[in-house]
């Protein structure tokens, strides 16, 4: 019966729970499937990813790390989570968590094509299926801005910190008065920009800011002297909490990552940069 529903429904761009328990006992893993949430981390690793089943081999693959899932339909995102305790309502997602076995050294075998660059998917054909993994660059990295509002620095953008709330969890912000404000990212070495992920400001204090994310701009450069390399625009305006997504379809290569705007007041909750190296 199991191979049934697989033949089935494998090629189904949406892959619904019934489905997606009948592959997990088909591969040996039991998973637990929650729409409209999302786990808070932390993060072992993001993927840009075919689809929510391929998320799920990509965590079975890393018995020892990865204990759920964060899939996001809409970017076909993947994030792979270690730790399942906290989770967070976020209708963009589905949460999965996977209680799951696997044999290493037949997992190993089988992903002898795969270069060490990429990652190893098995898909239920049992072909293998290499793919580059996108590795998250801006996490504790060198940041500069503009301009600086009280205590809210250019760091908080790439501390971990996934909440956002300016006061509990700070977040950047300019000067009021700075009305061409930037915030930039040193990567310590050139690599080939994938995406670039902002995660913007919620409600605080009962009072919504979340609009001023808007026109903005994410470039690029060698030096922190030449970014003007193009990757993407957001236009907005942004709402609260909102994970804006900038994809870079040309895949510029560069150490320094700046995102400005051309209207008052650049607030970050968190940014993370996605690439891969040269």
């Amino acid at each position: 019966m199991v191979h049934l529903l697989i033949s089935k429904y494998l090629n189904e761009v949406t892959f619904t729970t019934v489905l997606l328990c009948a592959v997990s006992l088909y591969e040996g893993v039991t998973s637990a499937v929650v729409q409209g949430e999302r786990y808070r981390g932390p993060i072992v690793q993001v993927l840009e990813i075919i689809g929510q089943q391929q998320c799920v081999r990509e965590c079975r693959h890393r018995p020892k790390l990865c204990r759920g899932v964060n899939y996001r339909k809409q970017e076909l995102l993947c994030e792979l989570v270690s730790a399942i305790v906290k989770t967070e309502t976020n209708p963009d997602y589905v949460r999965i968590e996977l209680n799951q076995t696997v044999n290493e050294l037949e997992m190993n075998q089988e992903c002898l094509a795969c270069s060490s660059d990429d990652q190893c998917v098995t898909l239920s054909s049992k072909k293998v299926h290499c793919i580059r993994a996108l590795l998250g660059l801006a996490l504790g990295k060198h940041t500069k801005q503009s301009s600086t509002l009280g205590a809210y620095g250019a760091e908080y953008a790439v501390d971990g910190n996934k909440g956002t709330d300016i006061f509990k969890d700070m977040c950047t912000h300019t000067a009021e008065n700075d009305t061409n404000p930037w915030w930039r990212v040193d990567l310590l070495t050139v690599y080939s920009i994938k995406s670039v992920r902002i995660l913007n400001r919620g409600i605080d204090s009962g009072e919504d800011y979340s609009n001023r994310l808007r026109n903005v701009s994410v470039t690029v450069g060698l030096t922190k002297s030449d970014l003007n390399t193009p990757c993407g625009v957001f236009a907005g305006p942004g709402t609260a909490s909102q994970l804006v997504v900038i994809n870079c379809p040309t895949s510029p290569q560069g150490r320094f990552v700046k995102i400005s705007k051309t209207t008052s007041v650049l607030t970050l909750c968190e940014v993370d940069v996605f690439g891969v190296s040269v």
